[in-house]
């Protein structure tokens, strides 16, 4: 019920290919108007004239659209076709290297890396925010009974666990009141089965890895839940056998936060209501009269130690008064319309004056590498959100554990609270105000916020609150309900910020499937999570490697491959262009349409896929400098800028082509196919360069891919030339026989390829950025550098340049020079180079600020 229709989700680089397709639509647009006209004109002007052009004088009017359409038809291959099935064909070999991961294979559950949403792969290498549930993501969700207060006495203080202390086991062996209430909620107060083994043995199947401890627990003290069939339960305590009839079960929902059972004991008659949920649920419930401040008390110190509390509470209720609530409560379940809203105004009926027996508290630890992983992604400039139902004085303690947030001094929690909407309204403006004064400083700031506030908030003062969640990087969200988790998923998205959702349980489903991507841990609480996200992983330390890793290669990539797709459709439609301005500006085709298919189906697909295997930097060194992820949230390698380098890449390359081409070839006088053949065979040799060129490391796969398929070329040309009916018989063989041939395709490559490796040389050498220094360290096979010492690594090697002597070194700061350019900044901007990210941050907007905030 929580899953809904997941919406479609579009990645960052798709949105911005589909907007570098709508410019290139345009530009072809304005190419068929303006040599479509200037056909027309030349035809009446100067074809009308020669004598080899004959021409109707009385021609429809239409005619005057034929040029246009020829030009039209030429440049219909500016946007190639196949980049989708391009990309869609590398999306799935980067799901499939996720699938095959083992270093993400979970050995203790058994559990491998699944990519379930093959299209989203390069969103991984962008991520800026991370909303992370807490029991089950963060922590191993095994729970363990610790500690308890039974009537104002706390149990397991000394020892460290309740079932070894001396005081309660005097306490059950005496058959004390008030445990013995405690324990037969404990045991009854869940939708726990017990299973029976062959050898007498009883284990639990639970629902909730909560219960399952509660009634282990309870096992543990002599208050052993033996059976339930059907509506009875058979209880043996203490060498007694205790029989119940459970009436009805009130389930626990988010809003209501308890869950009560009504049960009948078969002995007495007696009917009871059993309780047990959050101490803000519970025990404003309680009867006037009771003192609940030693409770209280018991919350706050079990929460300070991270453990899970729970309270618990029951009521005998007279046999008028139950009959009366079931007639209510059943006829709630079978209302059609607002059934939930029913059953829990119901509940609430007779969910009071309750009797509290006491506070469980569970251990739940962290997941193995948490703090660790967790401290590698912040350093990569990604922002962390915990999200979870649990109360706020746990999430804190868990979140000081797994690094989320910092201690006094290096850190600062703000707190925002209230019960009203002025007092939350005065809370909100104070964190606010603090954020805005304090953001320029080092201090991390943090702030932290319970569900009735969150809802407030939302609701009235969505505003303020998204301008707070743009200046901070670390929120604690405290006691929210799953559709409250998708709220500020949406809130977060709507800033334009890349986000990823992690989560364990169905209540993080909404979560999940809100968020650009979700990842979903196959943890004890089932398979929800993970079948409803796009990713689903054993442990939480694996996502490291699956943004860190697969996200930022699959983005480098993608990046390559869809802007080379665009590159080598425009430079084969440049040469037809210029090549019309010596065919009379007619839309004449220098191509047969053979030779244009091939081009696009054989000639140039298969090297570019072989991207699916290039690395620019080793895994380790990536996983070493988490930092350079920031290229990646930045968009450096696709944008607008990165792509007019490519739209001019292919221009001058038609231009070196066409122009070699005739100056060689026309003074010959030769054929139009051999024309035609010589400028196919120039843009093969450019582009198998181009490639090469632009790959960062290689293997035999990439090698066959690129250079053998320069050698089918030939092969495929030869067999068609042989053929005495192709129209291309014989002309490969006497080209390949012409000493000028080969001198043409050297002139072309030298002169095509010169500048482009002249650049690449000094950029390489005297401007580098971050990757080039790391790639420089791994091909040297020297220390490794990481982003602390690459300042002194790049004076030695560069004079120490003023734009690297502003970087920071200090480890545990995020890198300036590159946050300077991070998402809020200019993620996507199109005036900045790939190779720039060392210019200086002054003057720049501060990267806290998105674009359609204004700071205050």
């Amino acid at each position: 019920m929580s899953r809904g229709v997941p919406e479609p989700k579009l990645t960052a680089m798709d949105a911005m290919i589909d907007k570098l397709t709508g410019a290139i639509f345009l530009f072809q647009l304005a190419v068929v108007v303006v040599l479509g006209s200037a056909g027309n004109v030349w035809k009446d002007t100067e074809a009308r004239k020669q004598w080899y052009v004959k021409y109707d004088d009385d021609e429809p009017w239409y005619q005057i659209l034929v040029i246009p359409l020829r030009f039209e038809l030429l440049c219909s291959i500016m946007i190639p076709i196949s980049i989708k099935v391009s990309l869609d064909f590398v999306k799935s070999l980067y799901a499939k290297f996720i699938d095959w991961d083992e270093e993400m294979y979970d050995k203790e559950t058994d559990t491998p890396a699944h990519a379930a949403n093959t299209a989203i792969s390069e969103d991984l290498g962008q991520v800026e925010y991370i909303l992370t549930d807490k029991t089950g993501t963060l922590t191993e969700n095994k729970m363990i009974f610790r500690r308890c207060c039974i009537g104002g006495t706390l149990y397991g203080n000394e020892s460290g666990d309740a079932l070894k202390d001396v005081e309660l086991l005097n306490a059950v062996a005496n058959n004390s009141p008030h445990v013995i209430k405690f324990l037969t909620v404990m045991a009854l107060c869940n939708t726990v089965i017990p299973i029976k083994s062959p050898s007498g043995q009883i284990s639990y199947k639970a629902q909730s890895q909560d219960e399952d401890a509660l009634v282990n627990a309870a096992s543990n003290l002599h208050m052993v839940l033996v059976s339930k069939n059907g509506n009875n339960a058979e209880i043996h305590f203490n060498r007694r056998v205790v029989q119940y009839e459970i009436l009805d079960v009130l389930e626990f929902t988010s809003d209501r936060k308890r869950m009560s059972v009504l049960i009948s004991d078969s002995e007495s008659g007696k009917i009871f209501l059993l309780s047990k949920g959050a101490d803000e649920a519970i025990l404003p419930l309680a009867y006037s009269g009771q003192q609940i401040k030693t409770f209280i008390d018991a919350v706050d110190k079990y929460a300070q130690l991270g453990l899970r509390t729970l309270c618990l509470a029951w009521r005998e209720l007279g046999l008028q008064e139950y009959l009366e609530w079931s007639r209510l409560f059943k006829e709630a379940n079978s209302a059609l319309i607002d059934r939930e809203w029913k059953v829990a105004e119901v509940c609430q009926k007779l969910e009071h004056t309750l009797d509290i027996l006491g506070i469980s508290a569970i251990e739940d630890r962290l997941q193995a590498g948490v703090p660790e992983t967790i401290e590698i992604l912040r350093q990569s400039g990604i922002n962390f959100w915990m999200l979870t139902g649990d109360k706020q004085s746990t999430a804190i303690q868990i979140a000081l554990l797994c690094n989320l947030i910092s201690s006094e001094p290096k850190g600062q929690l703000l707190y925002i609270n209230g019960k009203t909407e002025d007092e939350v309204a005065r809370s909100l403006e104070r964190v606010l105000l603090t954020m805005r004064i304090t953001s320029s400083e080092p201090k991390e700031l943090a702030f932290v916020v319970d569900g009735w506030a969150l809802e407030i908030i939302l609701t009235r003062y969505k505003e303020a609150f998204t301008e707070l969640a743009v200046l901070s990087k670390t929120a604690i969200c405290c006691r929210v309900t799953p559709s409250q988790k998708a709220q500020l998923v949406k809130l977060l998205k709507s800033c334009d910020y890349r986000t990823l959702a992690i989560g364990d349980g169905g209540n993080d489903v909404r979560m999940i499937q809100q968020a650009h991507i979700g990842v979903g841990i196959s943890g004890r609480e089932g398979l929800q999570a993970a079948r409803a996200a796009d990713y689903s992983i054993g442990k939480f330390r694996f996502l490291k490697r699956l943004i860190l890793v697969h996200g930022r290669y699959s983005y480098n990539r993608t990046a390559f491959l869809s802007q080379y797709s665009f590159y080598k459709s425009l430079l084969i439609c440049f040469i037809q262009i210029l090549f019309s301005f010596v065919s009379g500006i007619a839309g004449t085709s220098l191509f047969n349409s053979v030779s244009l298919m091939a081009y696009n189906v054989f000639y140039t697909s298969i090297p570019v896929l072989t991207t699916v295997l290039d690395k620019d930097l080793s895994e380790r060194t990536v996983t070493q400098n988490p930092e350079i992820l920031l290229y990646c949230q930045a968009g450096r390698l696709l944008n607008p800028s990165t792509f007019a380098g490519w739209f001019g890449r292919s221009l001058y390359h038609a231009i070196v082509v066409f122009l070699i081409t005739i100056h060689v070839y026309a003074n010959e006088k030769s054929e139009m196919e051999e024309l035609s053949m010589v400028a196919l065979s120039g843009s093969i040799w450019l582009q198998a360069f181009v490639v090469t060129l632009e790959m960062n490391s290689f293997t035999f796969v990439q090698f066959l891919g690129i250079w053998g398929n320069f050698a089918a070329f030939y092969i495929i040309n030869f067999g068609i030339s042989s053929i005495p009916s192709a129209g291309m018989y014989t002309i490969m063989f006497r080209l390949c026989r012409q000493p000028s041939y080969w001198i043409t395709m050297l002139l072309i490559s030298g002169v095509g390829m010169g500048p482009v490796l002249a650049l690449k040389y000094f950029r390489y050498t005297y401007s580098p950025s971050a990757i080039n220094i790391l790639q420089k360290a791994e091909r040297s096979r020297g220390p490794m550098y990481t982003l602390v010492n690459l300042e002194s690594q790049l004076r030695l090697d560069n004079n120490a340049t003023d734009s690297i002597s502003s970087m920071p070194v200090k480890k545990s700061s995020v890198y300036e020079p590159l946050l300077s350019d991070s998402p809020m900044a200019s993620r996507r901007s199109v005036a900045s180079s790939s190779f720039d990210i060392f210019q200086p941050a002054q003057s720049r907007v501060p990267a806290s600020y998105p674009r359609n905030i204004k700071a205050s």
